[in-house]
């Protein structure tokens, strides 16, 4: 799991990506499958992004729990 940008950025290795167009679903990164979710300070600041904090944190749940 990328939690922000600076994670997702540094992992993907692509200054390009952002959370936002990568969250929602699974990715291969490197041969590790990442999801990517706001890092929670950004969810603090803009609660408004606490569904989708908690959704993507689910999709992880679900996919160790399911493997």
């Amino acid at each position: 799991m990328c939690l922000g940008n600076v994670a997702v950025q540094s992992f993907f290795e692509d200054d390009a990506v952002d959370v936002k167009s990568l969250r929602g679903k699974l990715h291969e990164v490197k041969g590790f499958k990442t999801a990517v979710a706001y890092h929670p300070l950004a969810v603090r600041r803009r609660p408004n992004l606490w569904p989708s904090f908690l959704n993507d944190w689910k999709t992880l749940a679900n996919l160790y729990c399911t493997t």
